[in-house]
């Protein structure tokens, strides 16, 4: 079954899971949500994550990080975000805390009874902030705006495999779409919210790690929105259904087989999403969140068909 895309019309038998690993046994107490029909349902933070205006700024929307084939989710290396940190500190730091450090020290200087050499040791030191502060904000030029990146997770509708990746973009595991299970888990937040997490977690092999799928709306607190987000995947990953409907995937519609035959017989024009201006995105945005508010999140459950042999799904690496 490996590098078979996922087709929702034509699933295998699949072997009862074993329930392996802590980690996967702790996932598996969250909430389960089953595979499902599609009812075209996206989260609307999908539907606002780019408008038509910021999407043809941009100059090319192939690339190996998002296309109608694969997608790639993306995050700095740890010391990726340790240096962004301090490019964003350093820059606070010099446009504003010290600007407004020299007109106090010389507003000081002039009321006040402060002896030059005070006012020399203050500005001193100043320098000494401002300067390190400066060239760690101006070493951010060499990446021309652009760190070095790392994928956390892709979702292949080409060969309907889900790979999570570990240090150094080393694969740890990757296996068929319909192997995973996708459970929504909770946890509370410090304000006393609940903070959702939804991960793929794998049916035959008890890793200690899912893939977090919840990402792509992270920070989210509507549960359906969680279940729109499963409902998009499966969408994306299901080769028998078209690419979800989002301005993201406007420019990739052309190219897939099942979107095109999906776009010819319900007469969607093929610049839907561009031929707006911001004002009209915005009401058609409000007004698809609106039919999906009256709506079922998840669309009908799709029976699984299953079998009595053992799996023997392969370890692709260690985990």
């Amino acid at each position: 079954m490996k590098n078979t895309p996922y087709n929702s019309q034509h699933i295998p038998p699949q072997a009862p899971g074993n329930r392996q690993g802590f980690w996967s046994q702790m996932a598996r107490k969250g909430v389960h949500f089953p595979f499902t029909c599609n009812n075209h349902h996206v989260p609307e933070k999908e539907l606002r994550s780019r408008t038509p205006s910021e999407l043809k700024k941009l100059k090319t929307f192939e690339s190996d990080i998002y296309s109608e084939r694969e997608i790639h989710d993306i995050t700095f290396p740890w010391w990726g975000l340790v240096y962004f940190y301090a490019v964003t500190f350093g820059k606070f730091i010099a446009l504003y805390m010290m600007p407004l450090a020299f007109v106090l020290l010389g507003i000081i200087y002039l009321v006040t009874n402060i002896s030059s050499q005070s006012s020399i040791d203050i500005l001193t030191f100043l320098l000494y902030v401002l300067i390190p502060s400066l060239l760690i904000w101006w070493s951010f030029s060499f990446f021309n705006g652009k760190l070095p990146i790392k994928t956390l997770f892709s979702l292949s509708r080409e060969t309907g495999m889900v790979t999570l990746y570990g240090f150094g973009n080393k694969v740890r595991f990757s296996h068929p779409f319909v192997e995973f299970d996708c459970y929504l888990t909770t946890s509370p937040t410090p304000q006393g919210f609940i903070n959702y997490q939804l991960f793929l977690v794998h049916r035959y092999n008890g890793y200690k790690h899912g893939v977090p799928i919840g990402r792509f709306i992270n920070g989210s607190r509507d549960l359906d929105e969680y279940k729109r987000l499963w409902n998009m995947i499966q969408a994306y990953m299901d080769v028998s259904q078209p690419l979800p409907d989002i301005p993201m995937n406007e420019p990739f519609r052309h190219k897939d087989n099942a979107t095109v035959a999906y776009d010819k017989a319900h007469n969607r024009k093929p610049d839907f999403w561009f031929s707006m201006d911001d004002e009209a995105f915005e009401q058609a945005v409000t007004k698809i969140v609106e039919k999906q508010n009256s709506e079922p999140p998840l669309g009908e459950v799709i029976p699984i068909p299953t079998t009595d042999s053992i799996a023997t799904t392969p370890n692709t690496a260690s985990a």
